[in-house]
């Protein structure tokens, strides 16, 4: 049996090392520190995404260099919150990022207006978009991409059945 249990970001790591869960799955980006310092071991890549930006398409906005200065809605607990950080210091570039607890919280405030964009891996920027009041037309996605995520599957490290190989014909 297969229960399905969402979790805030912040919060996936914390029910995976209590037993809560015991598999983190879609998206969650391997990281060394993750796996160095949590106990948790990545069962291998689903697929690569990528930090991007979305945008009002009336702010007019075509570029991450256009957003310094702007309000950045994030979600805690997350690669995107480090990499939004990150990036625009590098570039000396301010940005106040606002920092939701979920997902579904961050992407309210941005189509609240409490934020000029979001940020957070592409392929969940195009979930949103879908959802947008106004149609997904209103919202741009901008091209650029700051970061490489390689999701996975996690488990605990002390979980090691999840990466045996067990072959088995069903009749």
């Amino acid at each position: 049996m297969v229960t399905f249990v969402p979790l805030k970001g912040s919060a996936r790591f914390p029910a995976l090392r209590t037993g809560i869960v015991d598999l983190l799955s879609r998206n969650t980006t391997w990281t060394l520190v993750r796996e160095g310092t949590l106990g948790v071991q990545f069962a291998g890549v689903l697929f690569y995404d990528g930090q991007a930006f979305m945008v009002p398409k009336q702010r007019g906005a075509n570029a991450i260099a256009a957003l310094g200065g702007a309000t950045v809605c994030v979600e805690k607990g997350t690669s995107s919150e480090i990499h939004l950080a990150d990036y625009f210091a590098a570039r000396h570039l301010s940005v106040k990022p606002l920092v939701m607890d979920s997902a579904s919280e961050a992407a309210n405030a941005f189509f609240a207006g409490r934020c000029s964009a979001y940020t957070g891996d592409a392929s969940a920027l195009a979930a949103a978009r879908l959802r947008a009041p106004g149609g997904a037309q209103a919202y741009t996605i901008l091209p650029e991409q700051i970061s490489k995520e390689p999701l996975g599957p996690v488990v605990r490290d002390d979980d090691a059945h999840w990466f045996e190989r067990k072959v088995g014909i069903l009749i």
